[in-house]
């Protein structure tokens, strides 16, 4: 999650359009506003590329910091875990490109992890130390089928750890519904050494639903071997304020000798735009079987209250 410094122009969000309203094929300006909000989906056919914007604009995008030129996402969460304790988190992102540099280079300060798959669930991803990051990224390569950034920064929570981060992506138009998206990240940290990651997501779309394929697989000096996580999601639009996912995921690593991060999992999420077009709230209940409980069933809930500002939302 991203938090960027001197971002000007925050406001009020605009209305979100619904999946049926395609993109306009005789307007080149709307087509290079969908490459800039997210340049993947426009390998999709006119209406599965509005669909799939619709989706990732309601839900918000996997990756807020390459989506907008100005964006601000806060998000309160109060999970509840059987046998554990609750614990209310605070997460932020957002975006802001440096003026005058062709959308080339941004200065960023993550309040935590990046994760592909935090738009299908936050607790996939939840297990992972926080830290805060500041960085400055530079885009060198941004072309309609893949791009390369580069990160030089800090880890700010535990002393100054400075870091190089560099990143890959490919998106591939399958057919006119299904798209394929793979990327490669490799950091290396002061303290941590070396760690490289992997992901690729298949995603098809259709009118009023989305089903997405997610896998992610994260090795390097300081992990637990090979640690992973994968989750296949059905993502259904009921109207403009109003969409739901369920979703099945599972996540270990082959050297966890404390058999902590190997989890099961099958939730249930409903998401609703309410009062103000900037406003979101949560729920999502879930159902795990964590290996250090013996598999044994343990319940969970999550709330969450969303505001969104800046440019990013349609």
């Amino acid at each position: 999650m991203m938090l960027l410094l001197g971002a000007p122009g925050w406001g009020a969000a605009t209305e979100t359009p619904a999946p049926e309203q395609e993109a306009e094929p005789d307007r080149p300006e709307l087509d290079q506003e969908l490459r800039w909000f997210d340049k993947a989906h426009t390998l999709l056919s006119g209406s599965a590329q509005s669909s799939a914007l619709w989706f990732d604009d309601f839900f918000g995008p996997s990756d807020d910091a390459d989506q907008a030129s100005s964006h601000f996402r806060l998000r309160l969460q109060q999970e509840f875990v059987e046998r554990e304790e609750d614990e209310l988190r605070l997460r932020v992102s957002a975006s802001y490109y440096l003026p005058k540099t062709s959308k080339r280079l941004k200065l960023l300060l993550e309040s935590d992890e990046q994760d592909d798959l935090s738009q299908v669930s936050d607790s996939l991803g939840a297990d992972a130390e926080a830290t805060t990051r500041a960085a400055l990224r530079w885009i060198p390569i941004n072309l309609d089928s893949w791009d390369l950034s580069v990160d030089l920064g800090a880890s700010l929570s535990s002393g100054l750890n400075p870091f190089l981060r560099s990143r890959a992506r490919y998106f591939e138009s399958v057919n006119d519904n299904t798209l394929l998206k793979l990327s490669q990240e490799v950091r290396v940290e002061s303290n941590d050494g070396w760690s490289e990651t992997s992901r690729l997501n298949l995603e098809r779309v259709y009118d009023d639903h989305v089903y997405r394929w997610q896998n992610r697989a994260r090795f390097g000096e300081e992990t637990e071997g090979l640690e992973w996580v994968t989750s296949l999601s059905r993502i259904q639009w009921l109207d403009d304020k109003t969409a739901f996912s369920t979703f099945i995921a599972a996540s270990g690593a082959t050297r966890d000798d404390g058999d902590e991060s190997e989890i099961r999992r099958l939730g249930f999420t409903f998401r609703r735009n309410f009062a103000r077009d900037w406003l979101f709230y949560e729920v999502e209940p879930q159902l795990t079987w964590p290996r250090k409980y013996g598999f044994d069933t343990n319940i969970e809930l999550q709330l969450t209250l969303e505001a969104q500002f800046g440019e990013r939302r349609r």
